[in-house]
């Protein structure tokens, strides 16, 4: 083949390329172009629930704060004059919401994913005001319409404080968030905790309230937490089923290797079979690795 023959050759085949990424570039800009000019179809909002369908923020309030974003319904507008960056900044600025991400669909939906934050606990202050926690400890606000099944925590003198956990001053508060941390990533834990109450005399102990039973639990202050709750834990399995539930008034964990009981009616100790000793001794269990003796 002549060098003629071949620099034509190159040319042509150039020419072919370059016509080819031409016309896919023209398609790309007239779909784009079509793209933008069409009418938002309608909105589609997509809220990941909390626990289930508990839900923090509800579909109608996403769509309010978009349309104040945006200054008008979003609907039947150019998908052009609508900033997604700008949409997603506004929803995320609210306090309920971790991360909401915007896009339209193929049939010109635009489509709001909604990733809520997660409460760890429900607070009532002692002045009244209400407000969740979340994971990191951040404050949530409660609305009316909507709820997620949290424990409670009464008893909180402090106003809330948003470097409460890293300051060096002692928070009941502080202490609640990290022993209900605890028992937000251990499912025993979190089927039994009902309610946490931070009692108002000196010493101001921490009571948890669980959902079955009439007992309340000493927790005592936020210190030895698994430690405690393994003992719990070891009393719920083996101490209650031999003994008798709703039986204590009171289960204490504040002191080392035992969990101490108050009797909800004194005159059933008459009629425990011998065996027992009216005794959480007999709850007594023992381990690969330690002995928990439980009294009272």
């Amino acid at each position: 083949m002549s060098d003629r023959k071949y620099n034509m050759k190159r040319v042509r085949d150039t020419f072919i390329w370059v016509s080819m990424i031409a016309g896919i570039a023209a398609l790309l800009f007239f779909s784009v172009l079509r793209k933008s000019n069409a009418e938002v179809k309608t909105l589609v909002v997509h809220i990941e629930g909390v626990r289930g369908n508990d839900q923090l923020i509800t579909e109608k309030e996403v769509q309010q704060i978009l349309t104040l974003a945006a200054g008008k319904t979003l609907t039947k507008r150019n998908i052009k004059t609508l900033n997604l960056r700008k949409l997603e900044a506004k929803l995320s600025k609210d306090k309920r919401i971790e991360r909401a991400d915007l896009y339209f669909d193929s049939k010109n939906r635009l489509q709001v994913r909604i990733l809520q934050k997660k409460p760890v606990i429900r607070v009532i202050e002692e002045a009244g005001f209400e407000y969740y926690l979340d994971e990191s400890g951040k404050q949530i606000p409660v609305t009316r319409g909507s709820a997620v099944r949290v424990p409670i925590v009464t008893g909180i003198k402090d106003t809330f404080n948003a470097r409460f956990l890293t300051s060096e001053k002692a928070s009941s508060l502080k202490d609640v968030f990290n022993i209900m941390q605890y028992v937000s990533k251990d499912d025993f834990l979190t089927a039994l905790i009902e309610q946490v109450h931070v009692e108002q005399d000196s010493i101001g102990d921490i009571v948890l309230i669980p959902k079955l039973g009439k007992e309340k639990i000493i927790f005592g202050d936020a210190s030895e937490v698994e430690a405690k709750f393994n003992k719990l834990k070891i009393f719920y399995r083996d101490g209650l089923p031999k003994l008798g539930w709703s039986r204590y008034k009171t289960l204490n964990l504040k002191y080392a290797n035992q969990v101490t009981g108050t009797l909800m009616n004194p005159e059933m100790a008459m009629k425990v079979k011998p065996v027992l000793k009216d005794s959480l001794q007999a709850a007594l269990i023992t381990t690969d690795k330690n002995k928990v003796s439980i009294q009272h």
